[in-house]
């Protein structure tokens, strides 16, 4: 049962409004302004990433240097990065469908993104979990507010879903 994480950075592991409900910030280095993380959430992510049966991934418009320039308690410096490709629209989409035509055993993926809002007039959230299905990937999609991340609740959920057994097929 191995889950691939798919991880955003702004607005997910850098809130926007620098106040995070795990608690304080860090300066971990700069990507155009100083970015700051909540140490408690970065620890929860190197935890969900060292789980045996996950691989963590950033979908992130920032380059791989940028990352790996930033300081600890930054997370996931040596995870891969599924590349953007200049798209119509949002990049992240087309981004992830090319990643998982070239790894078609990927069956579960947990994916967290603040564009992954949902807001009217269209629900990526719902849209792409139904499209992920229909492909045989059992898919767990969270939009964090980007004012605030990744919080706690965020956590909990990621860690009680990748827990707990796949779905099986009907026969």
């Amino acid at each position: 049962m191995h889950t691939v994480l798919v991880l955003d950075i702004d607005g997910v592991v850098c809130p926007a409004s620098e106040v995070s409900p795990f608690g304080g910030l860090v300066e971990v280095g700069a990507v155009l302004r100083p970015v700051r993380v909540p140490p408690a959430l970065c620890a929860a992510l190197d935890r969900l990433a060292a789980l045996p049966d996950v691989t963590p991934v950033w979908l992130t418009s920032w380059l791989p240097e940028a990352r790996r320039a930033m300081r600890p308690p930054f997370p996931g410096h040596d995870w891969e990065q599924i590349d953007l490709h200049p798209a119509e629209g949002w990049p992240k989409w087309p981004a992830l469908n090319a990643w998982l035509a070239n790894n078609p055993r990927i069956t579960r993926l947990a994916w967290v993104d603040d564009d992954l809002d949902g807001r009217p007039p269209t629900s990526r959230i719902r849209s792409y979990t139904d499209e992920l299905g229909r492909r045989g990937i059992e898919a767990l999609l969270i939009a964090p507010a980007t004012e605030h991340g990744l919080g706690p609740h965020h956590i909990a959920c990621l860690e009680h879903w990748i827990g707990r057994p796949q779905a099986q097929s009907e026969p």
